[in-house]
């Protein structure tokens, strides 16, 4: 049998990435050759193992110093994830006597874990709706970890005990991606005496995420969301959440609080109060889109940053943030009496429309959803636009498709967001969602 780097070399040879290979995944060969999980290796595992060493030289690193990972992508096959997820949500915390050595942990686990699938996402192993999944449901757990981890560090008062995290946006829906920020909201059940208490709590389990060790971070994180935003103190009451999303916030917190789901701590508590609250907020609401209208063009001036050699996946004309404002515009427009458990935008758009042009515009928005998630991937980090012009271009179309021209792929992604925007602007003019349903 050839060498792994012959095998390696072979999976990628002819595109933008060969040449790249031997360079960045130097330490990787030098370590792992000889192992016997290199003789395991085929088909979409080896040519996912290969654009992964070879577009992220700082993961090649990681992977030639962790054989039982490269054992476990040998090994993998299209349930893995899905079984991964199960076994994710039902383990128990392994913690030691030291801190830093537990938030180490956290770190290399997410970064294992992000790395097999990696993998099998490159290696079209599983569907990227799979993986999004995947990865949504890793965050969850290590954001419970980082929680119960604050929570030991505190002791077992009721106002450390009693505590829940709510996950707004991506992390809602199961959409989380690559170098995705987990946006929180803290909540507690009651109001303690010493509001520094439950604060505490909020602060290490942010710190435990969100600081750098010798592993790195786990995630960035975003408490901008919760009431009152910076001005707004960090952890809330029940109580008061309830308040204050019913008498003082703005459409733009409704929108947002439509994206909520209580992914760590008291969750069946916050998750209670939260479609409480919900319920409340949607039944009050008036025609939103008027102010959405305003909202989005507002948003596009201030934050998109399309030109002539750059896509703004997101907050562009077209892009995903048209497709959001959609979803959630019809939930409080319509009022369903049904609201999905998981609201992403595809399960929130379809309890308000369907038929076949609600169908295209879901699939535009996956498109735009995988082109930005290679995106991140390839540039190591939380990015919105796509430079579309050089050599990152042609890699990420190799990424998304590799049978695709990248001029093919520029002409989908312009028209898919000249559909969306198509879609959007009707529904402005209308005020009414059904307009998709037409």
């Amino acid at each position: 049998m050839s060498s792994l780097k012959d095998r390696l070399i072979d999976a990628i040879r002819g595109s933008a990435l060969e040449s790249r290979l031997e360079t960045s995944a130097a330490s990787f060969f030098e370590r792992r050759s000889n192992d016997a999980a290199a003789t395991r290796l085929e088909g979409g595992l080896l040519l996912g193992l290969a654009r992964v060493l070879a577009s992220q030289p700082m993961v090649a690193g990681f992977l030639s110093h962790r054989p039982r990972l490269l054992e476990r992508i040998a090994d993998s096959d299209a349930t893995t994830l899905n079984d991964r997820a199960k076994e994710l949500e039902e383990a128990p915390d392994e913690r030691t006597s030291d801190l830093e050595s537990d938030l180490d942990a956290l770190r290399i686990h997410r970064r294992e874990e992000t790395c097999l699938a990696a993998c099998l996402d490159l290696g079209r192993v599983i569907p990227f709706e799979g993986v999004s999944r995947f990865l949504s449901i890793l965050a969850e757990t290590i954001a419970g970890r980082a929680l119960r981890l604050a929570q030991d560090q505190l002791g077992g008062a009721p106002a450390v005990t009693d505590f829940a995290v709510l996950g707004m946006g991506t992390i809602a829906g199961r959409e989380f991606t690559y170098h995705s920020d987990l946006d929180l909201i803290f909540l507690c059940s009651r109001v303690s005496d010493d509001i520094s208490v439950t604060s505490r709590v909020g602060q290490r389990t942010i710190s435990y995420l969100a600081n750098m060790t010798g592993a790195g971070i786990a995630y960035a994180v975003d408490t901008r969301l919760r009431p009152s935003g910076r001005q707004g103190i960090l952890v809330t009451s029940f109580d008061r959440f309830e308040r204050y999303q019913l008498e003082h916030a703005e459409i733009w917190e409704h929108i947002a609080l439509l994206r909520a789901r209580a992914i760590a701590g008291q969750r069946d508590d916050a998750q209670r109060i939260l479609e409480d609250v919900r319920q409340k907020v949607l039944t009050n609401s008036a025609n939103p889109w008027e102010y959405i209208k305003e909202l989005r063009a507002k948003v596009e001036r201030e934050r998109a940053r399309s030109s002539g050699h750059t896509v703004a996946l997101k907050t562009g004309r077209g892009g995903l943030m048209d497709v959001d404002f959609l979803a959630a515009g019809g939930v409080l427009e319509v009022q369903p009496d049904h609201f999905p458990l998981l609201p992403s935008v595809p399960a929130m758009l379809d309890t308000v429309a369907q038929g076949p042009r609600v169908a295209q515009l879901l699939k535009d928005y996956a498109l735009l959803r995988l082109v930005e998630s290679r995106v991140r991937l390839i540039a190591g980090r939380s990015v919105d636009d796509a430079r579309t012009d050089g050599d990152e271009f042609v890699l990420l179309a190799e990424f998304v498709d590799q049978d695709i021209e990248p001029s093919v792929l520029l002409e989908e992604i312009s028209a898919a967001q000249e559909r969306i925007r198509a879609a959007f602007e009707s529904v402005i003019e209308r005020g009414a969602i059904s307009t998709l349903s037409d």
